[in-house]
């Protein structure tokens, strides 16, 4: 059975897993990411890292392929941009392959969490079909999966569901640079703002610092946090219906710390989703948490490198 290298390659860490075709992690371990001097040193990092480990390997045990989940757009084998490693059209794929000489994949890591979900985190089914995945953290983070394939677009920026516009009650910038983007409402970070208006407007002089801290509230029946909730679910209700009317998938994902705060989130979720898509499509397909955490981004990556080998 083939194994390749999965790997999270992120602004603090750079976590790598040996993954075989059935989706079982063999070895993991991380190094730490050196973005000094805008990251010239990662690549080779990486490489040092991975002839290390093989020097142990034998057999079938060696990997044959390498997955890269990465912090930024992907076209081809380049990172075009990735602001947390200091990164400008870096080739990173080229860069691995030719010292490694195996078949190298690049994806982003938003997507590469998106394949992980489909392929290991729930019906094996599902591996093969449609599904829309979106990530709830300090920004919001997506990937779309078209028949097991994960889409990346012709500039790599495919997936990127954080960044629908909303109709919303008010206007935030972006840090895209955009105005009112899903990301300023939907997101941790945007979760947290919409609590905090709406209990300065009522007068109360209660501050909230967290997406947890306001579920507390939302089981505590505490009116205002709910209706913070509420908003938040309307527009990514909204937003996620759109991608579900496109490509009618076999489960919509969600993840991120938001969606720790369970049925508070995902019970009102369910059913405002289900007010907005084509009626075709209601009531068929799966809404679920994503259940694989940290080892989502090394999973798809691995998935990604096996399908490429398998042409």
């Amino acid at each position: 059975m083939k194994r390749v290298f999965g790997i999270d390659l992120g602004g603090t860490t750079v976590k790598f897993s040996i993954v075989d075709e059935a989706g079982q992690i063999h070895e993991q371990w991380a190094i730490p990411t050196d973005v000094s001097d805008n990251g010239i040193n990662i690549p080779s990092d990486m490489v040092e890292s991975m002839r290390e480990k093989m020097d142990g390997l034998t057999g079938d045990e060696r990997p044959v392929a390498i997955g890269v989940g990465v912090p930024g757009p992907i076209v081809g084998d380049v990172v075009e941009r990735a602001v947390n490693l200091g990164w400008t059209n870096m080739p990173l794929g080229r860069a691995l392959k030719s010292e490694l000489g195996m078949p190298v994949a690049l994806l982003n890591d938003a997507n590469a969490a998106a394949l992980g979900e489909v392929w290991m985190g729930g019906d094996p089914e599902s591996a093969g079909g449609n599904a829309v995945f979106v990530t709830l953290g300090t920004g919001v983070g997506g990937g779309v999966v078209v028949a097991g394939r994960v889409m990346n677009g012709d500039h790599g920026c495919a997936g990127e569901i954080g960044h629908s516009p909303v109709a919303a009650h008010e206007s935030r910038l972006c840090g895209c640079g955009k105005k009112d983007c899903l990301e300023c409402y939907a997101s941790a970070n945007g979760f947290v703002k919409t609590a905090n208006e709406l209990y300065a407007r009522a007068g109360s002089a209660h501050t909230f610092t967290s997406g947890k801290e306001v579920f507390d509230e939302v089981a505590a029946g505490e009116p205002l946090a709910i209706e913070a909730r509420d908003l938040t679910v309307e527009y990514l209700a909204q937003a996620l219906a759109q991608v579900v009317n496109v490509i009618d998938p076999r489960e919509v994902i969600v993840g991120g710390g938001l969606s720790y705060a369970g049925h508070l989130l995902m019970g009102p979720l369910a059913d405002r989703l289900r007010d907005y898509v084509f009626p075709g499509v209601r009531d068929r397909y799966v809404l679920r948490r994503a259940v694989l955490g940290n080892d989502a981004g090394a999973l798809g990556a691995a998935y990604q490198a096996l399908q490429e080998i398998a042409g």
